[in-house]
């Protein structure tokens, strides 16, 4: 077993694993961005009916050209993956596996960069640790959002001289919308339907506010081109694909109580909403 069903356990578990993590980069912690299924607590705090969570940590590193890293030193992050407990599923090495009470928490370090798409790629300083290159993660990096993480017993059991809480860079509304798209477009999960619609339908702007979110990340220099072919790809699968129905399978049994054609319904208004806001 290398996963397990997501629940707002398992969300539990991995936010714990992300905060003793934390603990163990010490002061690298800033240098990374959490991008994956523990942001949507965050971005929808007034959702009408809770995520249904996740079972992974995702991690971007952000590395430059490949003939500009070497001034990155990544030699500190496999001990501190080890002092989080965490084991190497592969030999490549950027997925990593975490037992807590006979079940599994794992962390996916990925980055984005336009050499070797789809490889593990080698991190300066590091023999035992490599990211996954994906084309879209990116985008999380436009404006990450600060957060602050509560240091429960559980980990300070581990973790005795723990501060009262640890900070982590999150993907902000707009750069989790435009990575999310990109991992729609590109594996076609049916967690991701769920995750994209979710959010753009639950941020206190709703889809105006996710439109809006969407167009400012789009306008940021840094931003690549493909990001907006991904969320206008991502988006008319609500509208013309199966990406609506998805999002309703996941909303029922996160105990959503409205009937599924209801929310398909919604699910593809709300994409069109965001396409019309768009342009």
């Amino acid at each position: 077993m290398d996963s397990e069903a997501r629940s707002r356990e398992a969300r539990a578990r991995a936010e714990r694993a992300l905060i003793e993590l934390a603990l163990a980069f010490g002061d690298h912690a800033d240098e990374l961005i959490v991008i994956g299924g523990l942001n949507p607590d965050f971005l929808t705090p007034d959702a009408p009916v809770q995520h249904l969570g996740t079972t992974d940590v995702d991690i971007l590193l952000e590395l430059g050209f490949v003939w500009d890293r070497d001034d990155l030193d990544f030699s500190w992050l496999e001990p501190a993956l080890r002092a989080g407990g965490f084991e190497p599923r592969s030999v490549d090495a950027w997925q990593w596996l975490r037992v807590d009470d006979d079940s599994l928490v794992r962390v996916d370090l990925l980055c984005d960069v336009m050499d070797s798409p789809d490889q593990s790629i080698a991190l300066p300083g590091a023999e035992g640790v490599t990211a996954k290159n994906l084309a879209g993660p990116s985008g999380a990096l436009v404006e990450p959002v600060t957060r602050g993480l509560d240091v429960d017993d559980v980990v300070r059991r581990r973790w005795p001289d723990a501060p009262s809480f640890v900070t982590l860079r999150f993907a902000s509304l707009g750069g989790y919308l435009l990575a999310k798209a990109s991992a729609l477009t590109s594996r076609h999960l049916e967690k991701d339907s769920y995750d994209l619609m979710y959010v753009i339908q639950f941020n206190p702007g709703g889809p105006d506010g996710a439109a809006e979110a969407i167009r400012s990340a789009l306008e940021v220099e840094t931003v690549h081109h493909r990001h907006g072919l991904h969320v206008r790809s991502a988006l008319q699968s609500f509208v013309t694909g199966n990406s609506s129905e998805r999002f309703a399978r996941q909303m029922v049994l996160s105990g959503d109580t409205a009937t599924t054609e209801q929310l398909v319904l919604d699910a593809r208004r709300g994409a069109e909403r965001v396409l019309a806001r768009l342009g």
